[in-house]
């Protein structure tokens, strides 16, 4: 409790509403789904998980970005703050690509992110750090100001919004932390876990020739032993398989193997990449599945709506949380998606050229674009058809 609030008599006590209770759930990892353990730490050992977390972060990482400020309805870039570039001074190697790649994998792995900022007296950000959202309690007092309570190895450290930034990646209701997708589709993620265990025991032990072994007469349990391990030595594991097997002494094999096939759990794990696929919103071909969205056409489109769908939404929720580290009222931090949407030259180029003729874009604009030096003043005109006139204007002879 603060000066001010003791001198009038504020009460100050703190509240939880829909605070930690997942986390606090399954942070022992005791709770099993399809008999795995599925949190944090390990759900990105399932391969279409880490191939759609690994997705979504890189390419929001490698977007370009900056400063700008709105003037009369125009934007026009400011000069950038050092931290987008160095977030931490004192740690050259941590970047801005970090930065931004960690803000998105805790996003999709906790729900949430959170960056304890650094700041000079007056308000300017020195330092950011991108925070283990497992490691932070938010709670809230009756004036619904948030308190960010931070547990490290030096110990517990309270610290209010204008400390933190926080980032949702999606909630509801009067919950302070967002929902996380590990926690929430646990029992989807621990099946896809199981089935990829299961499969690699399949190979591991599974392989044939297994089954019974029938010997004539009475064997100790030292011999039965010594014969099992000595037949598993010869043709179990991937590497043994299909080996010819001998036997002597009226021994009798009969094989008890099951095929891969029949089990269906090829199809299984199959389910699993489209449930990962849907709960991430990435479409299929981009996990590298086999035969989602074939054709040429479809690809392209997908791809677009994804873009939009799916990696817009993502760069909006950053955008709008790093907002208050901008000093200004007009100034924001706005990511370039339009450099996705440009990998092809031939149809870079026409687009440039429909907005060169069509007047609505300058020549040392797009030379901006391409990273290239202006050509002078002739490059800021702007061009219009011939048969078109200005509004207002008298038709030119």
């Amino acid at each position: 409790m603060g000066i001010i609030d003791r001198i009038l008599g504020r009460n100050t006590e703190e509240r939880v509403i829909g605070g930690g209770w997942a986390y606090d759930w399954f942070k022992d990892g005791t709770n099993k789904a399809a008999g795995v353990a599925i949190n944090q730490d390990n759900a990105t050992a399932i391969g279409s998980v880490y191939a759609a977390i690994k997705l979504y972060a890189d390419t929001v990482a490698s977007l370009p970005w900056g400063a700008y400020v709105r003037d009369s309805g125009t934007r026009r870039p400011v000069q950038r703050p050092r931290w987008m570039d160095q977030p931490m001074p004192n740690n050259p190697n941590f970047t801005g690509f970090d930065m931004r790649h960690r803000i998105v994998t805790s996003l999709l792995l906790d729900g949430n992110a959170f960056l304890f900022t650094i700041r000079d007296n007056v308000g300017n950000v020195l330092e950011i750090r991108v925070l283990d959202p497992r490691k932070v309690e938010v709670t809230q007092l009756p004036d619904g100001s948030p308190i960010y309570k931070i547990t490290t190895r030096e110990g517990t450290s309270t610290h209010g919004a204008d400390d933190i930034v926080h980032i949702t990646l999606f909630s509801y209701g009067e919950s302070l932390r967002g929902l996380s997708p590990v926690e929430h589709h646990r029992t989807t993620l621990g099946l896809a876990s199981a089935t990829q265990l299961y499969a690699a025991k399949f190979y591991e032990q599974g392989a044939a020739p297994s089954g019974i072994i029938r010997v004539p007469g009475e064997l100790t349990q030292d011999q039965a032993q010594s014969l099992r391990a000595s037949f598993g030595r010869s043709h179990e594991g991937i590497d043994r398989m299909h080996r010819v097997a001998v036997l002597s002494g009226g021994a009798d094999f009969s094989s008890m193997s099951a095929k891969i096939s029949d089990m269906q759990l090829v199809e299984t794990m199959a389910w699993g990449t489209e449930a990962v696929a849907r709960i991430y919103g990435v479409p299929l071909h981009l996990l590298q599945y086999p035969g989602g969205n074939s054709s040429y056409a479809s690809l392209e489109v997908v791809s677009a709506e994804w873009l939009r769908l799916g990696l817009g939404p993502m760069i909006a929720r950053i955008e709008a949380g790093l907002q208050r580290l901008i000093v200004g009222n007009t100034t924001f931090v706005k990511f370039n998606a339009d450099a996705l949407l440009r990998p092809m030259t031939k149809e870079r180029y026409d687009s440039y050229a429909v907005a060169v003729n069509n007047g609505w874009l300058s020549i040392n604009e797009i030379r901006q674009l391409e990273d290239r030096a202006p050509i002078g003043e002739a490059g800021d005109v702007y061009r219009q058809p011939l048969n078109i006139g200005t509004a207002g204007q008298e038709p030119q002879p």
